[in-house]
């Protein structure tokens, strides 16, 4: 879309920058032609009246977004530029190398920001929380935070036999052990036949049933260190400096310095992909790119921006209950991802 549109504009003025450079030469020469180089004073004011014009209508051309460019091949306005234009744009980095010039372009790029900006926001929200849990979840399972079922049911286990005790009543039959005969009449003249004759008794307890319930509260949440976070912002902005350095023949704290500004939003557009990279085989392609990496750099700093969030606010926590200021309980009004276990077990005595 702003190639279309500021792509004819580019190559106009880069054709009218041309046909000025050939009409100042063809003045020079008439010049210098027709009148007597003996007289200097007089070919030295008709050359300084052209090179003035020259140069006014030069700067003219460079507000309209003349760089210098001489053929078509190193366009700004390419579907690589474009792409990278409408991406800082978006993420409101704005380098200000490359900006539309017509008054639809600039228009176009009012209304592109209005939706796209917010665009970018819910995009950084999402895939800055998706690749937290992901992360999260590989932390946890490289570190072993997270207890194995066996090791949780003897803990349970182990609680259970020290909480519960539970006391069992008594239960007996009395009967009389004798020798019987055929008839069921024994020695001593008993009839156990006699149902009368078989007495059961029972000694239970005057008994008091009362409910034991048990709850087990355990922080499975898995929390990954400031300083991890740190370092692999360091690792993308440290490699994303050898990247560019290499591609736009910048050194290599010029490239760390780019990477830095760019991924931090600043961009204070002294130091721009794409100065060095055009007149390289496979321009295009690596001016895409770039613009990836960008991308995903935003993304990895959304990520870590998440789960450096949720550890300073652990911290905190951790503070706040040994001074006192925050219970237990307030972990579950906050959302704590907490895992509870409760057992009830009827009591005898």
């Amino acid at each position: 879309m702003f190639r279309a549109i500021e792509s004819p504009f580019e190559v106009e003025t880069v054709k009218q920058v041309n046909e000025l450079r050939n009409k100042t030469i063809l003045n020079l020469w008439n010049i210098t032609y027709n009148t007597n180089i003996l007289y200097h004073n007089k070919w030295n004011a008709q050359v300084t009246d052209t090179i003035k014009l020259f140069q006014r209508e030069l700067l003219k051309s460079i507000k309209d977004g003349y760089e210098g460019q001489q053929s078509k091949g190193r366009e700004q306005w390419s579907f690589s530029g474009a792409f990278l234009f409408s991406l800082t744009v978006i993420s409101t980095i704005g380098y200000g190398n490359i900006s539309p010039r017509t008054d639809r372009g600039k228009l176009m790029t009012i209304l592109y920001a209005i939706i796209g900006i917010p665009l970018m926001l819910l995009y950084l929200t999402n895939i800055g929380d998706i690749l937290a849990k992901s992360f999260r979840y590989v932390y946890g399972g490289l570190c072993s935070c997270k207890q194995s079922s066996n090791q949780l049911k003897q803990r349970n286990r182990l609680l259970l036999q020290r909480a519960v005790s539970a006391p069992t009543g008594t239960f007996g039959l009395n009967n009389h052990t004798s020798r019987m005969d055929d008839t069921g009449v024994g020695v001593g003249g008993y009839n156990y036949n006699d149902p009368t004759m078989m007495t059961m008794t029972t000694s239970i307890p005057s008994t008091t049933t009362t409910m034991t319930t048990i709850k087990f509260k355990e922080n499975n949440r898995v929390h990954v260190p400031i300083t991890l976070c740190l370092f692999i912002l360091t690792g993308y902005v440290c490699g994303g400096g050898l990247l560019f350095s290499i591609w736009e023949n910048w050194n290599y704290l010029d490239g760390s310095y780019f990477c830095f500004v760019t991924l931090s939003t600043i961009g204070f557009g002294d130091l721009v992909p794409g100065a060095s990279v055009v007149d390289s085989s496979g321009s295009q392609e690596k001016l895409v790119i770039c613009s990836l990496y960008l991308l995903a750099g935003m993304a990895l700093l959304a990520m870590c921006f998440n789960l450096m969030q949720e550890e300073v606010i652990h911290k905190v926590k951790q503070l706040g209950r040994r001074l006192g200021i925050v219970s237990d309980n307030d972990d579950d009004y906050y959302g704590n991802n907490l895992s509870n276990i409760e057992f009830t077990i009827d009591q005898t005595s």
